[in-house]
């Protein structure tokens, strides 16, 4: 569980880095998937996909101000672990919130996006969510 929660961080700071290297005057959506698109950014996610290739797998996408971070397990996992998964998966990242908050506000100032949302979406094999959440800005 640490280990993904890491790697998520790690992925999204990768994408902090290189956010001012997008194009001036495309929109937000189209500024964060031109940088989830670029070389440096798949470079990054394809290292974190080799870690979890056996386990999960995983996708980033933008929709609107929304960079969307979906792991996806590859072998379905029964209820009762679905919600031991849920609670260590939303303890973990609330805990980490102000670091999800500060990768928010970075996009804002570097891509200009107004009320920027960094999602992580844990789902099970068959698509169904384990768990969703909502990152803003801290201001």
């Amino acid at each position: 569980m640490k280990k993904l929660t890491m790697s998520i961080v790690a992925l999204m700071t990768a994408l902090v880095m290189a956010l001012s290297l997008t194009a001036c005057g495309a929109s937000p959506e189209e500024k964060l998937a031109n940088y989830i698109e670029s070389e440096t950014f798949q470079t990054q996610l394809d290292s974190i996909k080799s870690s979890f290739e056996s386990v999960m797998d995983i996708d980033v996408k933008a929709e609107e101000n929304k960079v969307i971070f979906e792991y996806k397990y590859k072998t379905q996992i029964d209820d009762a672990t679905v919600e031991v998964s849920k609670t260590q998966f939303d303890s973990a990242f609330e805990s980490m919130s102000s670091t999800f908050e500060g990768i928010a506000d970075t996009i804002k100032e570097e891509v200009g996006v107004e009320n920027p949302v960094v999602v992580i979406d844990i789902l099970n094999a068959d698509g169904s969510e384990i768990t969703s959440i909502e990152f803003g800005t801290s201001k």
